[in-house]
């Protein structure tokens, strides 16, 4: 009997062990096989930081919000179809800071042959593309009307980043001198398809009376293409996680600093 026991025991915990250690395996294949798992779990348990320095390039595979200068609010986006025009997943801006749907992935452009290392310098008249964080939709334009200026609509396209060259957008440094696209500096992006400016304002904000009772995007105001460069057209990073610049090994190019995460 006594034998019995210790082997009955032996087996218990022995069978305990191995459902733990099943259970850890399953677990790591799900975040092998599943990437965009590890992406969001990580932006949604960091803080979002900013840049020790105010300058510095911004590079790319960087997640960085994109603030409209004139109003202040995020460039934003969510699982949210516009219920006119494409009906694509709407974009629009937000002034809500804490929202993680107002962030980005800087990548190449969809017609680029080679991918965009991360740490590159964007320069300035680089063409690029700009991946919604959470959703896996890239920035696009296209030529239909949008819901309340009537300017060409802006959505978020494709599926995991891969789009069309609707999602192409030439980055416009409005610093002079630049060369390259300056954290908190502003610039212009022009839809590279169109020519067209990515533009917003308060203007052009939805309300219950051109939204509806049950609006979902009540208070945040349209993104939309414009032929207009102007003040509606000026954005610029704000907030994000930004890495450090590739270090070229040329000491005179501004481009190259020390700043870490």
């Amino acid at each position: 009997f006594f034998f019995f026991c210790c082997w009955f025991f032996f087996f218990f915990f022995f069978f305990l062990e191995l459902k733990k250690i099943s259970t850890r395996v399953k677990t790591l294949n799900l975040m092998m096989k599943t990437p965009m798992l590890l992406l969001a779990f990580y932006l949604l348990q960091l803080s979002i930081i900013e840049a020790k320095s105010a300058g510095g390039p911004v590079t790319c595979g960087s997640v960085v919000k994109i603030v409209h200068k004139e109003t202040g609010n995020n460039l934003h986006s969510h699982a949210i179809a516009w219920g006119s025009g494409s009906g694509q997943q709407s974009v629009t801006t937000t002034g809500v800071n804490s929202d993680r749907g107002s962030l980005w992935i800087v990548k190449e452009a969809t017609t680029a042959s080679n991918v965009c290392e991360v740490g590159k310098p964007v320069e300035c008249g680089t063409v690029l593309r700009l991946e919604h964080a959470l959703t896996g939709k890239n920035l696009h334009s296209h030529l239909f009307r949008a819901a309340i200026s009537g300017n060409q609509e802006v959505s978020g396209f494709g599926e995991g980043g891969v789009g069309d060259t609707g999602d192409n957008w030439k980055i416009i440094c409005e610093t002079p001198g630049a060369s390259h696209w300056e954290r908190n500096k502003p610039v212009s992006f022009v839809h590279a398809d169109t020519g067209k400016y990515l533009s917003s304002s308060s203007t052009f904000k939805f309300t219950h009376q051109n939204c509806g009772g049950q609006c979902p995007i009540l208070d945040q105001t349209e993104v939309s293409s414009s032929p207009r460069s102007d003040a509606r057209s000026k954005w610029q990073t704000g907030q994000g996680v930004y890495f450090p610049p590739i270090k070229s090994g040329n000491k005179n190019d501004p481009s190259v600093d020390d700043d870490e995460l």
